[in-house]
């Protein structure tokens, strides 16, 4: 409520994540400054959602130089070589996944939305539960596809979101080269599990 944002028909198509950030630019440059203010005391990365064209990183790190310019006059100290990476989450960013690799650190694939997007499926609405197919191949090819352009740049590529917990598709997964499954800590015994039966 305090970002007093305007009612939207749809709003996971709608005025969310790096969209706000990238108009809003004060809140924007807030949390930033907080997190490389913060980066000081532990190891940290920024990872930037709702990525679809190049042009928003081109702004985000024109923003970033702003707060660290900003930081430098001031005389606070700050952390300058944090990890800045994107989450593959639209089919745009699955696209453009080699040029964006190469002007960031790593990739994070959020496969709720990612599925959401591709199925073109609103994944709140019950009536779509059975079209929601989270293993439809084309999910499958963009997360490969992600994986290959972010390797072929020397970058590390992870999954959050649900699929990274699915067991079915764990050896999948790892033949793509995935570097990290983010899971909640309940799954975390049951995947290890699963890949150590499988090396």
């Amino acid at each position: 409520d305090y970002f007093g944002l305007d009612k939207e028909e749809n709003p996971a198509l709608g005025y969310r994540a790096i969209r706000i950030c990238l108009t809003r630019t004060n809140i924007f440059k807030t949390q930033l400054r907080a997190l490389y203010r913060a980066a000081v005391f532990g190891n940290i990365s920024i990872m930037f959602p709702m990525i679809i064209s190049m042009k928003e990183i081109e702004k985000i790190k024109e923003i970033i130089a702003e707060v660290q310019g900003e930081l430098k006059a001031e005389g606070i100290p700050f952390r300058e070589d944090v990890e800045l990476g994107v989450m593959i989450e639209t089919p745009a960013s699955v696209m453009i996944s080699r040029e964006l690799a190469r002007e960031v650190d790593f990739f994070s694939v959020g496969t709720n939305d990612l599925t959401q997007y591709t199925l073109a499926i609103d994944r709140q609405n019950s009536k779509l539960d059975a079209f929601y197919d989270p293993h439809h191949p084309a999910i499958l090819a963009m997360i490969k596809m992600a994986a290959e352009n972010a390797h072929a740049e020397g970058k590390w590529i992870g999954i959050c979101g649900e699929l990274g917990a699915d067991l079915e598709l764990t050896e999948e997964f790892l033949k793509m080269g995935l570097d990290e499954l983010s899971v909640s800590p309940a799954m975390v015994l049951p995947l290890r599990k699963k890949i150590r039966e499988l090396s």
